[in-house]
């Protein structure tokens, strides 16, 4: 159906001429739900902007503009320009600041030219904090810019002076990063291992490691490789929750230097939050490498510390054997605390269709077991069939 592709707003447009599409009852609950959006959106931009409650004034509010931001679909054109021209406005920069962060939310939803004008906002910052803050807001959605404004990003964060600042860039940055041009993707890697202090590493790879999956197999392994060479104990732990988002995209070597990187953790709760933060990218492992993440969690002997690797784990169940999957299960059933089994039944039961009949019927068990009744028909909520 051609509405399925028509934005809220133009959905609204149409309908004004179409019979067929103002009629709610021949539109799938999608489509009638979209285009009521682009309709309160539109009642809300007039509130605001009619006299005598609204006007520029109301608009020239950042947090105003973020939530109109975060509908930018349901705006026509000149009202979209008209919300980057009160962000231009702002005297204060923290508010430009803020702006940029709820207008980066629907860059991608702007005419380039608009878009343009939000990286000239970012440069025309004169803190360095601040405009390290405008690229932690605009890098998410970066790869969606023309590249020669995805450069311009790049310069702000080359040219910030001070290492946190940098570190801090990358946070937002990295998380674009698998959508830039080779050389643009270099310059970023070159920014992390340039950083002298570990914690400002740290922050680097939780940024990049939201768009390893999408860089080559060298520039991976140059994170992989900052990674290993931190010495605090939690930050590795952090590296390892950063680059854990993409997982599933790295080399079969490069995913077991990072299972390695967790086994050497000597601290329990460190291996369980090292399993945390590599357990969503779980279902991405060759077998034998599941198994490891697996046999860290059943060696921990706090069983806040196992609920925690289980429920990490969880989260990529569907993608285990059926081994592995019994071997979980296992876990919550020899959880004490009956909170504990609570919340790793719940885990459990996100990945219920992926198991075998045998272990779903041992999860009904450990529902039934139960200590409150609350707690049994939460469980029992929990192991129905969800579409």
């Amino acid at each position: 159906m051609v509405a399925k592709k028509l934005r809220p707003i133009d959905l609204v447009s149409v309908s004004q001429t179409s019979s067929r599409l103002r009629d709610a009852a021949q539109l799938s609950a999608e489509v009638h739900g979209r285009r009521q959006r682009a309709i309160q959106v539109q009642f809300v931009w007039r509130r605001l902007t009619m006299p005598p409650f609204g006007g520029v004034d109301a608009l020239l509010n950042p947090h105003v503009i973020r939530s109109l931001a975060l509908n930018f679909d349901c705006l026509i054109g000149a009202q979209q320009e008209g919300l980057v021209v009160l962000a231009e406005q702002l005297a204060a920069p923290t508010d430009r600041v803020l702006a940029l962060e709820g207008l980066a939310v629907g860059m991608a939803e702007l005419a380039p030219a608009l878009q343009e004008r939000l990286v000239v906002i970012a440069e025309q910052l004169d803190e360095p904090a601040h405009r390290a803050s405008a690229l932690q807001s605009l890098g998410p959605g970066m790869a969606g810019l023309a590249p020669a404004l995805q450069e311009r990003l790049v310069v702000i964060a080359e040219q910030l002076d001070m290492p946190a600042h940098r570190g801090w860039a990358l946070e937002g940055l990295g998380a674009g990063v698998a959508g830039l041009a080779p050389e643009l993707q270099e310059r970023l890697v070159v920014i992390a291992e340039q950083l002298d202090m570990p914690a400002h590493r740290v922050w680097a790879l939780q940024g990049l490691g939201e768009g390893v999956a999408g860089l080559p197999p060298e520039r991976q392994e140059r994170l992989v490789v900052i990674a290993e060479q931190l010495d605090m104990p939690a930050h590795r732990v952090w590296a390892l929750q950063g680059l854990g988002a993409g997982l599933a995209g790295l080399a079969p070597a490069l995913q077991q230097r990072l299972v390695v990187i967790a086994e050497q953790l000597d601290e329990p709760l460190d291996r369980a939050r090292a399993v945390a933060g590599l357990g969503v990218g779980v279902a991405g492992l060759p077998p034998a490498l599941q198994e490891r993440l697996v046999v860290i969690a059943e060696q921990l002997d706090e069983p806040a510390d196992r609920f925690w690797a289980l429920a990490s784990l969880c989260a990529g169940l569907a993608g285990l054997a059926p081994e592995l999957q019994q071997r979980l299960v296992v876990i919550a059933e020899q959880l004490d605390e009956p909170a504990h089994r609570f919340w790793a039944l719940a885990s459990l039961c996100a990945g219920l269709a992926g198991l075998a009949p045998e272990l779903q019927q041992r999860l009904v068990v450990l529902a039934d077991g139960l200590a409150t009744p609350a707690d049994r028909a939460q469980a029992f909520a929990a192991l129905l069939p969800r579409r």
